[in-house]
């Protein structure tokens, strides 16, 4: 008798699987992830990168179907916040993860569920368009104060082919360190 109700539990939940993913917010999530190179399925869905969706649809997408959407969902976020018609109205867990994530830091909140430590490994992944660099590659904007001889050998090194720019002799010199 308590196998036949098992069995019957896992019919109604096969079933309402079934239903879940032929719903149009799980799709449209799947179609833009998977377009944006953070996800990809055996579901004969097609990735589309020029939608928008809605945050709300892709968390529900997440937490009904699909779970490694709320695995790649705050990087999503991160990297395409124009793509997300309710950015500024995103819940507050998901702000704190994204928060924790543009900050750097070793350790944060989960998000629904997941691990914070699953999260930042999405955020340091290179996508397959290879325009949208991964946080750990991103440059961030820093000013020294340089005397004038350091920075007529940089503007030597430059003009010697060596270096694109004063930016990347500068990387090449603390690299050599």
């Amino acid at each position: 008798m308590k196998n036949a109700e098992f069995l019957n539990k896992i019919k109604a939940k096969a079933e309402q699987n079934t239903q879940h993913r032929k719903d149009p917010r799980f799709k449209k999530t799947m179609a833009f992830l998977k377009g944006k190179g953070l996800l990809n399925t055996n579901l004969p869905i097609a990735g589309k990168t020029g939608m928008k969706l809605e945050i709300k649809d892709a968390i529900w997408a997440g937490l009904n179907v699909e779970p490694r959407i709320i695995e790649v969902l705050p990087t999503a976020v991160l990297h395409y916040q124009k793509s997300f018609r309710d950015f500024e109205q995103m819940p507050e867990n998901l702000r704190v993860v994204i928060k924790a994530l543009r900050a750097g830091e070793h350790a944060g909140p989960e998000f629904e569920g997941v691990a914070f430590e699953k999260l930042k490994v999405w955020a340091y992944t290179q996508l397959k368009d290879k325009r949208t660099k991964p946080l750990n590659e991103k440059k961030h904007l820093k000013a020294f104060k340089l005397t004038r001889t350091l920075i007529e050998k940089l503007e030597e090194l430059v003009a010697s082919g060596r270096y694109k720019d004063q930016t990347s002799a500068l990387e090449a010199a603390i690299e050599n360190l």
